[in-house]
Formats: C-alpha cells, structure tokens, sequence
C-alpha cells in the first residue's frame, strides 16, 4: 500500500529526496530518464535532440499527432517507430513504372487511420554542414515569436511588453537539443488538438559485466506507461572497446494537449474577462483615511453616464520613481512629457505636476495590463496640489498644447536643428549619428527620478556621448585644418573651438558658446567616469550646481547645453 506524501513538506524537498537509483546498472536500465518523465514536466520538453558522450547516444525526434477517439491508443500499441527522421520533407514520388511523379508536400500523413504531421524536421547537408533540427513555422507565426541568437532563443513579446522564451536551441560541439517551453507547447498542441508524440533511441555503455544481474547475454523487456511505451535491450554479447556491457530504450511517449487553449499571448485579443484592475488611491476622506477605486472603465462615470461613481478623468497622482523602470529599457518603452508608451502594445497619457508628481487619469489606468497597473498602484500617493494648466487647456478646453519646458524636449529640438543647418550650409551635420548600441544615450535621456548618484552619472556619460565624443572631428578637421594633437588642439572641443575661430568669434563669444560642452567633459571626467573627490565637488561650484538635487543639476546641464546649441547654429545661418 503506498502511504500518502506529507503536504507539511514541500513539494520542492519531495522532488530533490525522491531521486532515483544512480547505480550504473540502474542507468544501463534507465532509471534515471524514465523517472523523469519529461513529457509530463512543466518546465522544458525536449522534442529533438542528438547528444553523444563517450558512454551514451540520446536521439529524439517529435511529430504532431491528431486528437482522435482511437488515435492515443493506436499509438500506445507499439514501441516501434511510425515514422522516421526524414518525415516531413517533401518528395516527388510515384506508385509504378508508367505512373506519373506525384508531389508530396510532406505535410501530413496517415499511418494505421492517424493523421501525423510534422513538428520538427531533421536537415543534414551530406556532411559538408553541420546537421540540424528545425521547428516548424506555424509554431513561432502562432507565437509571433523571434530568434535572438545571443540566447540562442526564440522568444515573444507579452501584452505586458515583457520577453517571454518560447524554445532554446542548445548546443555543444556535434550535440544539438531543441527544447519548448511547457506551456507554450501544450496550449499549441490544445489550439490545434494533437497530441506531440516523441520518438526515443537511447543507448548506453558500461564497463561493468552484468550478465549476472541479467541472467543472460541478451535481455528484453517492455516498459508501458498510460503515455508511453518502450522496448528496454541489456546486453553483453557486444562487447565494444572497454565497454562490456550496453543497453538501447527504444520507444515513445505523448506530451498532451491542454483541455482547451489560452489566447492570452495573442496581443490583439480583447482580454476583458480576464483582465484584473487595480483600485488606486483618488483621495482623503474627512478622517484622513484614504480613498480609493477601482480603474476599471466600466465601474467609472464619463461624460455619457453617471454611475454614481467617480469620473472617468479623476486626477491620479505618482511618485516619479514610477518612471525609473521605462527609463532602463528604452528598447521596449518610450517617455516624454506627456506618455509613457510601450512598444505598440500600450500608451499612458501622464503629465508632470507643478509638485513633481506624475498625473494620470483614473480610467487610463485600467487601460493597461494587470501587471503594469501593479507597477504603479506601488508609486501611487495621495493627491498633492492639482492638474496642470496645461493638462486642462489640451484634455478639456481642446487646445493646443503651449510651448514646453520640458528641458529633455528643448535639448533634442536644439540639437536636431543645429544638424539641419549644419547639413544644408556645410553638407553633413556636425554630430555623428550614434551607433545603435548607443542610440539608447538619446532616447533614454531624462530628468533622473532619484537621488542616486547612479543615475546622475548615467546621464552625464549619455551626454558626453551625445555632445562631446560623437563630434566629426574628420569633418571639422577638414574645414579648419587642424587636427588633435594633445598641444594645441586637445580633443573634439578644441576643434570645435577652432572652427568657431575660424568664423571670426571672439575668445569671450567662443567661451560661452562652448561652456555646456566643458561643463558636460568636466563632470564626466572629474566624477561620472571616475571616482568622485575633490575635483568634482570644485566643478559642481564652478558650474553653480551646489545645493541643488541631482533632478535640477541635469536640468541645468540640459538648458546650457541647449542654450549653446542655439548660439552655434546662429553662428552657421
């Protein structure tokens, strides 16, 4: 009788204490793999793999199955194979002699009354190539997924905007394994109702003589499972090598299907039924306690229906931390003044409050996925002052929005219209464009949104990027003559400094015109890319950034970069 695990424990400590026999006569058996049962594990399913060591041979190699009243158990019949490595090529075949060349797609195929399709096609290239498994199309077109070769993956984007793994190749020399997720594949295999049936020829050596535990030279037997059955071969009669002993498990196994499939990775699918929305704090009530609603668009009251409810465009108020994670990943999200948006999954209409609150309106919340609104019910505050006045001329009057003040705005404006005019009086632009392993320096400049020291020196270093180390020197070089020399003309300031000179600027015009691009050098040099003393704090004197937070030091440094920027492209018209 087989007592009941104890559920006090958890599971976790059942798993790592139940393992099995690691004898080499229990791996010649194996033990160890069928213990396993990977077709039933909810992590990664290998559907093909070729991996050899000195003392074992893993093949395995999948294919797709219809869901059938009989076709489970047609399967489960037989250990042997029903197709082989070359299934799901095409062909051109024909029944006889005078028999015309049929094309066969290789597409499907019926074997005993089941319908087989592929699911992974096997390629070898007659040795002048490696060989290689394949997956087939319409798994990654399901998932919209992508091949990152850093990773060695595909994967695919959430409606969260996150990278989610879909399948791995792995390899190691000649060994290759490809791997799915779990998930993933069984909500496949439940949209198109197959079951995945992996075919398995596995062998492995021994040093060991087991004759005498196996009773003779050549020992069969069959290993059934109500997903699974194989042949298990124990032999000593061929010897190789040093090895006295092998063992071959040949068979298959069925990863089945999910009872029904889940559209949550389909981005265009309406997720209303299962979207949760977070209730997010709206206001105090006479007691000081605190007010809060739920987001969700359908509790709310808007210009159409009152629901006795709150409004649909009621001020919700946030810390600016909530920014800081769109900040590190400008691949995926983009901030300016007035959103927060997310590749073309999502976009948050947020506005900056004269208290330095980030605002945004109650029913665009619920308008974002359940994580993301998680992410700022953490940031979310009590109302601190009100909207903005222009938050009001352009939500409720319909008005253009007034000029900005957005320094990060007014920098980029500056800089792209010196470049413009660069190109049209002197035919290129002062600036090199950045490498894309750098455009993120551009997109992802801001206002830091803490105090860390961290993130000031991030945005220095995005501006010496920007302003100092992406100057054409070749260009300027060519137009003044001049070149770096570590005397005269020390770095990219220097030739810019030359070129000014060579319009016939003054040494107090050249000074103030240049003074952002030495300040932004300075700081870098003196604390961003080095260690932080007494030479920095004297250039946060001489810059007049004592006593400010590290939000207005960059906003500072933004107004005088943008300020010199105007005062050189005035130079150029």
């Amino acid at each position: 009788m087989t007592s009941k695990p104890d559920y006090r424990v958890p599971s976790v400590l059942h798993q790592i204490s139940n393992q099995p026999d690691q004898s080499e006569f229990a791996q010649l058996n194996f033990t160890d793999w069928l213990a396993k049962d990977t077709s039933a594990t909810k992590d990664w399913i290998v559907i093909a793999r070729s991996w050899r060591t000195v003392s074992e041979d893993f093949f395995t190699f999948s294919a797709l199955a219809v869901v059938s009243d009989q076709s489970r158990e047609t399967i489960l019949s037989s250990h042997r194979w029903d197709i082989d490595v070359t299934f799901g090529h095409p062909i051109l075949s024909s029944s006889g002699v005078d028999e015309a060349m049929q094309y066969d797609s290789g597409t499907r195929q019926f074997i005993c009354g089941v319908e087989f399709r592929p699911f992974v096609i096997y390629r070898t290239f007659h040795g002048y190539r490696p060989s290689a498994f394949e997956l087939i199309q319409e798994l990654l077109l399901y998932y919209e997924a992508f091949w990152e070769p850093n990773k060695r993956e595909w994967e695919r984007i959430s409606r969260d905007g996150d990278l989610v793994p879909v399948a791995r190749y792995q390899m190691d020399g000649d060994n290759k394994e490809l791997v799915v997720d779990a998930h993933h594949l069984r909500n496949y295999l439940a949209a198109i109702r197959c079951y995945l049936v992996r075919y398995h020829d596995h062998r492995r050596k021994s040093k060991i003589d087991i004759r005498s535990r196996i009773g003779s030279e050549f020992v069969s037997r069959a290993i059934s499972s109500d997903s699974a059955i194989y042949e298990l071969w124990l032999r000593t009669d061929i010897p190789v090598e040093d090895f006295l002993s092998s063992s071959q498990l040949l068979g298959k196994d069925l990863v089945v299907p999910y009872s029904k499939p889940d559209h949550g990775h389909l981005v265009l699918q309406s997720d209303k039924q299962t979207r949760t929305y977070a209730a997010f704090i709206i206001d105090r009530d006479q007691d000081g306690e605190l007010i809060e609603f739920t987001c969700d668009e359908g509790e709310l009251s808007n210009y159409f229906e009152d629901r006795h409810t709150p409004h649909f465009l009621t001020p919700v108020y946030f810390v600016l931390e909530v920014l800081a994670k769109y900040y590190q990943e400008p691949s995926k999200y983009e901030v300016d003044a007035s959103s927060v948006r997310c590749l073309d999954l999502w976009i948050l209409p947020i506005d900056l409050t004269d208290e330095e609150l980030i605002q945004v309106w109650l029913g665009d919340l619920g308008r974002l996925p359940s994580k993301e609104q998680l992410h700022w019910r953490q940031h979310n505050v009590p109302p601190r002052g009100t909207i903005t006045k222009n938050r009001w001329r352009t939500d409720f009057l319909a008005l253009e929005p007034e000029e900005s003040d957005d320094p990060v705005y007014n920098f980029r404006i500056a800089l792209e219209g010196l470049q413009d005019v660069a190109r049209s009086q002197i035919g290129k632009g002062l600036f090199l464009p950045l490498d894309t392993k750098d455009h993120h320096a551009y997109t992802s400049l801001h206002l830091p949104v803490t105090e860390e020291w961290k993130e000031f020196d991030e945005q220095i270093q995005a501006l010496a990027k920007i302003l100092v180390d992406s100057v054409d020197v070749s260009l300027l070089s060519k137009i003044t003559g001049k070149s770096i020399d570590g005397k005269d003309i020390k770095g990219s300031i220097g030739l810019l400094d030359a070129y000014l000179t060579k319009a016939n600027l003054t040494e107090e015009e050249r000074k103030l015109i240049l003074f952002p691009w030495h300040m932004v050098q300075t700081l870098r040099s003196t604390g961003a890319a080095h260690r932080k003393g007494g030479k920095f704090d004297e250039a946060l004197k001489r810059f007049g950034l004592v006593q400010r937070s590290n939000r207005d030091k960059i906003r500072a440094v933004l107004q005088h970069a943008t300020t010199g920027l105007v005062r050189f492209t005035r130079v150029l018209q």
